[in-house]
């Protein structure tokens, strides 16, 4: 039990700094590049840029998914990486249809990975709702500065 426990941390430890440092990497690009020219940003062009900052999201889960499974394949947990890959997606998820299950001295880890799923999916939640946030906030100040020059246009 031990052993496992050490093992979860070590995964969840390594997938943390994964998930910080690509939120990190995300954001410091989104602030120095399309969101500082916000004026120029079409309602188009948040639609793109959103799905991409979703789809960089969507690609740090499955990796840090790739990690657990890699593990339990490297260490014989699972007969094949397929059901290594598979089982660690039902875990990360949170889905988990106990159709593959690792040996009874191992089972802790798939619980152990879906806290890590879950409290990683709720991180990459609150980044994607200030994004949004602030995409809200930069359009109500151009419909606001919009509405502002129409009104002065108006009263000349």
């Amino acid at each position: 039990m031990l052993r496992g426990l050490i093992t979860s941390f070590i995964l969840v430890s390594l997938c943390a700094v994964i998930h910080i440092f690509g939120l990190t990497l995300l954001a410091d690009w989104l602030i120095r590049h399309p969101l500082r020219l916000k004026r120029h940003l079409s309602k188009r062009r948040y639609s793109l840029l959103l799905t991409a900052v979703f789809a960089i999201i969507t690609l740090l889960h499955l990796l840090e998914a790739f990690i657990w499974a890699a593990f339990y394949y490297r260490f014989g947990l699972l007969d094949s990486f397929e059901a290594s890959w598979y089982f660690s997606l039902g875990s990360y998820t949170t889905i988990g249809y106990g159709d593959v299950v690792l040996p009874p001295r191992w089972r802790m880890l798939g619980g152990l990975e879906g806290i890590n799923g879950v409290l990683l999916c709720g991180m990459s939640t609150a980044f994607l709702f200030a994004i949004i946030k602030e995409m809200f906030d930069i359009r109500g100040q151009q419909q606001a500065t919009h509405f502002r020059r129409d009104v002065t246009d108006d009263a000349r």
